[in-house]
């Protein structure tokens, strides 16, 4: 059932975008533009949105438990951002988020600012962030930095950003399409201060109060998250 409805968000995000050039999603309400320009009728486009965030509020979040208390895997990146390349050896000593993202997708769209306020927040205090594109559109086309540096630069993202392009096969598969189904590709891992995995948020979205009651559980993870991080940094 969860890698049904794992193939039932791409199909989503994917179909958004086959009929044109990739352009990044700013957050729901363009997404909504987008499929409008795709040519569905409103009713239509807000059909998918529903079914959707219907499928954020019925995602399992104690999804990836099974790999907490695991030592992170070795990255296998194949460029970065805003950064030199950096290892999972490199950042001992340091607490480290790692949360994998595209640009087509509208949960990731808005996570976008919860990254920026975590980066903001917990960089001065010993936290690293490190955000993993990770193509849904396009995945079988050659490596596009450029394409990495549009969303990058339109998102504000100052953090380290690391390239999982063949995520299939490469850094993605390791740390988290092993196993169990998966509910979503964009998860968030906490690591301790000796790189071991202390916390996973399973995907699609988390940010601060954004005024929607359908996003409640969104803003719920949040503060799980933060909690996670003020207990990682205290040890």
């Amino acid at each position: 059932m969860a890698r049904l409805l794992l193939l039932f968000i791409l199909a989503f995000v994917i179909t958004s975008v086959s009929a044109r050039d990739i352009v990044p999603v700013r957050d729901w309400k363009d997404f909504r533009d987008q499929l409008l320009d795709d040519g569905y009728a409103p009713s239509e486009a807000d059909d998918r949105i529903a079914s959707m965030l219907g499928a954020l509020r019925s995602m399992d979040r104690a999804a990836g438990a099974d790999r907490i208390g695991v030592a992170a895997p070795p990255f296998d990146f194949e460029a970065w951002l805003n950064s030199e390349p950096m290892s999972v050896d490199d950042l001992r000593g340091k607490v480290v988020l790692v949360r994998w993202w595209t640009d087509t997708c509208p949960f990731c769209a808005s996570s976008a600012p919860a990254l920026r306020a975590l980066h903001d927040e917990y960089s001065p205090r010993g936290m690293t962030l490190i955000g993993v594109f990770h193509p849904k559109a396009g995945r079988d086309d050659p490596l596009d930095l450029q394409r990495v540096r549009r969303v990058v630069d339109q998102r504000e993202f100052e953090f380290p950003v690391a390239v999982d392009w063949d995520w299939s096969n490469r850094t993605l598969k390791e740390w988290w399409l092993t196993g169990p189904d998966r509910p979503a590709t964009s998860v968030t891992f906490l690591l301790d201060k000796q790189g071991t995995i202390r916390f996973i948020h399973p995907g699609m979205e988390y940010h601060d109060e954004s005024g929607p009651s359908n996003h409640a559980m969104c803003v719920d993870d949040m503060h799980a998250i933060r909690a996670e991080i003020e207990r990682l940094l205290a040890e």
